[in-house]
């Protein structure tokens, strides 16, 4: 019995020590805990960045505009807000108009943060009074939603965060129109693939020619079928979307609605994608594998992730080497991501695999671009070439797809109004509206 005794207390001995170690650990959490918490926020500096605020005016209305780094965000509100995807963007509208006008954040950005939601997100467990001031600070300068006649308002709309360059819509809504102010502004953070490319040099201006709407879907019906890999010896995926918008004023529409530009191929973006691919989780700035039109690959992507890196909508975009009506021209292949699959065409030795019916996407981009109100004409262009599911073509990665071998093309204008009222060119009719 003496024996037995001695055996069960030896062989507790690990137990009581686990048991203390556990004890320790919850203790020393419990501590930290208590002792995480925001820091007091510091409005003091709000000159740093309302100093450097681009600024714009449009009869009557000035708008100037800034988004907060990290360092400046963590002063200002108490702690840092990229932990949680969150960016505060600074606000300011000089109404000199007769009117008020109303400030329209979801036009910022879609899934906007509400003050007490960003703020919630600095809060310790055990700090109620600096929580307290936390939350007095995000809401009490949001963006008011009304500026009064001959008032200015300042405030921050607080948007998901964005790296390298941020594409901010400003709406505002007065007793006549809508009022749009368009900000592209470089932030600190992962830079965009796009960011690479110097427009200015793609083409000398003398080069460019202007075409008339005729002759501009003559242009369409030449262009090459689809894409090509470097070295131009394989056809990948059709080119089936054209957009005619100036500049960036193109990009605009699809940011409004939630597409993303996508980072660029390089070690960190791999591992980020690949990591995205283990866990099944979003990467909402995936990079994007270059693809080839007019000797170079896309000069933008965009994209529009699902909750898995493994799906998306994604298009690519080159600027053209002609004009249609003083406007520039973007060519486009559109397709949507349904899994990932693995290859040897690529170094990675993964690749996404497209939907195989591409008509799909290249609609889905209508109805999205329909949506903003910023789409005056569309219609569709011959240059694709039709393949049915029976005699699919296949991309440079071996995906069948099928079409009815049209491109759609959209012309953006420079004020919304009710997609409704968007008109049909006479052009080519796709199957479903024969």
């Amino acid at each position: 019995m003496g024996l037995l005794r001695q055996r069960l207390t030896v062989c507790d001995r690990p137990m009581n020590v686990i048991s203390a170690i556990a004890r320790v650990s919850f203790f020393a959490a419990f501590t930290l805990l208590a002792s995480c918490g925001p820091n007091r926020p510091d409005p003091s500096n709000a000159a740093a960045f309302t100093d450097r605020a681009s600024a714009q005016e449009n009869q009557g209305l000035t708008v100037r505009v800034s988004v907060l780094s990290d360092d400046e965000t963590r002063r200002y509100f108490g702690g840092p807000t990229s932990n949680a995807n969150v960016q505060p963007v600074w606000v300011q509208v000089q109404n000199n108009t007769d009117g008020a006008v109303r400030y329209l954040p979801i036009l910022t950005d879609p899934t906007y943060f509400a003050p007490l939601e960003a703020a919630q997100h600095l809060h310790g467990w055990f700090s109620g009074k600096a929580n307290a001031l936390v939350d007095e600070v995000f809401e009490s300068k949001a963006m008011p939603n009304y500026v009064a006649a001959h008032e200015s308002a300042a405030g921050f709309v607080y948007t998901h965060e964005d790296g390298g360059l941020k594409f901010l819509n400003i709406g505002l809504l007065g007793a006549d129109k809508p009022r749009f102010f368009r900000f592209v502004v470089p932030v600190h953070g992962v830079e965009y693939a796009v960011q690479s490319v110097d427009f200015s040099k793609l083409y000398p201006p003398d080069k460019i020619e202007d075409l008339t709407l005729d002759q501009f879907r003559t242009k369409l019906e030449s262009l090459p079928c689809c894409v090509t890999n470097q070295a131009g010896s394989g056809q990948g995926d059709p080119l089936n979307l054209v957009i005619v918008g100036n500049g960036v004023d193109a990009i605009f529409p699809f940011t409004g609605r939630g597409w993303r530009l996508n980072e660029p191929v390089n070690l960190a973006s791999s591992y980020r994608m690949a990591k995205a691919f283990v866990l099944r989780t979003e990467y909402e700035t995936a990079p994007v594998s270059p693809l080839f039109l007019f000797d170079r690959d896309q000069d933008v992507a965009l994209q529009k992730a699902r909750s898995t890196v493994s799906q998306r909508n994604h298009l690519r975009l080159w600027m053209a080497p002609f004009t249609v009506e003083g406007k520039k021209v973007w060519i486009g292949q559109v397709s949507r991501d349904v899994s990932v699959k693995f290859t040897t065409k690529a170094w990675s030795l993964t690749t996404h695999r497209i939907g195989a019916y591409v008509d799909q996407e290249r609609d889905y981009v209508l109805q999205d671009l329909l949506l903003t109100g910023f789409v005056d004409r569309f219609g569709y262009a011959k240059g694709v070439g039709e393949s049915t599911p029976e005699n699919a073509h296949v991309n440079l990665t071996d995906d069948p797809y099928y079409t009815d071998g049209l491109r759609l093309v959209i012309f953006l204008g420079p004020e919304p109004h009710p997609p409704l009222q968007a008109q049909p060119l006479d052009w080519e009719r796709p199957a479903f509206a024969k």
